[in-house]
């Protein structure tokens, strides 16, 4: 166990981790080239810009990407070790030297001057026309993006389920699969009224350590596809959705998703005037995919309506208690508020749901610093505690339940 792991006091609140360093600055010092990402925010994006990194629980590992839309253009998959603390360079970004003219914003279309496109950063052998080649990225690559936390990892690839399906093969340094819409085709499989289109904005990602599985929220989105309001079932490692699991209300943008056990948790938010609840939610078997409802009483978070930094609330299982945290109200951010799974009363069906009581955890007082906008804290098992990482500009800040 990693000595700061040790020297952690058992039930204490957050700490910040004196050992580790920022990782704006450290970005800014190690990559190469050190300049000319576009957006306003090229290196913080990463963090801070709708996204959420994903943990690789076998390699005790946090690898982050992100930025997009008007934030960033960084490309690269940054690795943080948990046991270290020390940040890496997984996958490296693409040179701006090699972006085609007409890619001036993180949100523009990848085009080159012959009119070539594919929607990723092209290399040689793709790129055929000689008014091209000058813009030949060193390995085909996709462009920076907000993520939610729709990124799973598995064998070694991180797999984003956003948007065009991309993977980055973290041993290779290279991305290894960049499909403009896997996910689309297939879902009109199981549903003509979910259209051929992408996963949407908001979509967010359980990964389940045990089976490799991504649970992910099929939403609306952007494009407004009001039936798409499921949970998926999908092997990242073929890319293939293997069911779609329905409830008796809407998935949305700001439901939260967890693995727990043997069921996978889903929680939408309830607003009522001015403030957002968590008042119900519903879980499902991962082997029967049986569905059963839930109402929770208690203790429970609220936030105000429309917070422009709380999409969701993140969610994470300790191994006995779901664990609900509000980071956006100030006198929340060192509480829990810890769901006992063993229900008090009800069936489980919709008419008589579940009702699982939530109790709040009041910590010692920090000083953590507000965070980006962030959708799920990871609960490292093996050593007991949640290492987190607030925002690009700050250190690493830890808890042990």
């Amino acid at each position: 166990m990693p000595d700061w792991v040790v020297d952690l006091p058992a039930a204490g609140g957050w700490i910040e981790l004196s050992a580790s360093e920022p990782f704006e600055q450290w970005a800014a010092a190690n990559l190469e080239p050190a300049t000319g990402y576009l957006g306003s925010s090229p290196i913080s994006a990463v963090r801070d810009a709708y996204c959420n990194p994903v943990f690789d629980h076998a390699g005790k590992a946090f690898y982050l990407f992100g930025g997009g839309h008007t934030d960033g253009s960084l490309n690269a998959v940054f690795k943080l070790d948990a046991a270290t603390l020390k940040y890496s360079i997984a996958v490296p970004p693409t040179p701006p030297s090699a972006y085609p003219p007409a890619y001036t914003a993180p949100n523009s279309p990848i085009v080159y001057p012959s009119g070539a496109t594919n929607g990723f950063f092209q290399a040689a052998e793709t790129l055929t026309d000689p008014a091209d080649t000058p813009y030949a990225a060193p390995f085909a690559a996709a462009q920076s993006s907000h993520t939610y936390s729709a990124m799973s990892f598995v064998d070694g690839k991180l797999t984003l389920h956003y948007g065009p399906v991309r993977d980055a093969d973290v041993e290779s340094g290279t991305w290894t699969y960049l499909d403009q819409n896997t996910y689309g085709p297939q879902l009109v499989t199981f549903n003509a009224n979910y259209a051929e289109a992408v996963l949407q904005s908001g979509t967010h990602t359980a990964n389940d350590p045990e089976t490799g599985k991504a649970w992910t929220t099929l939403v609306a989105g952007d494009a407004g596809l009001n039936w798409r309001n499921s949970v998926l079932e999908i092997d990242p490692t073929t890319h293939t959705i293997e069911n779609v699991v329905n409830a008796a209300w809407n998935v949305v943008g700001s439901s939260s998703i967890v693995v727990g056990g043997s069921h996978v948790y889903v929680f939408t938010p309830t607003a009522a005037d001015s403030t957002t609840t968590i008042t119900r939610g519903w879980r499902f078997d991962k082997a029967t995919l049986a569905v059963e409802h839930l109402t929770l009483t208690g203790d429970l978070p609220s936030w105000p309506k429309d917070s422009p930094t709380q999409e969701s609330i993140p969610v994470f299982y300790d191994g006995t208690k779901l664990n609900f945290w509000n980071y956006i109200v100030d006198a929340d951010r060192d509480a829990f508020f810890r769901v006992d799974l063993e229900p008090a009363s009800g069936t489980g069906t919709e008419a008589d749901p579940y009702v699982l009581s939530t109790e709040r955890d009041q910590r010692p007082v920090s000083q953590m610093p507000a965070p980006a906008l962030t959708y799920d804290l990871t609960y490292i098992a093996d050593w007991g505690v949640v290492l987190f990482l607030p925002r690009a500009s700050a250190k690493l800040w830890a808890i042990k339940l």
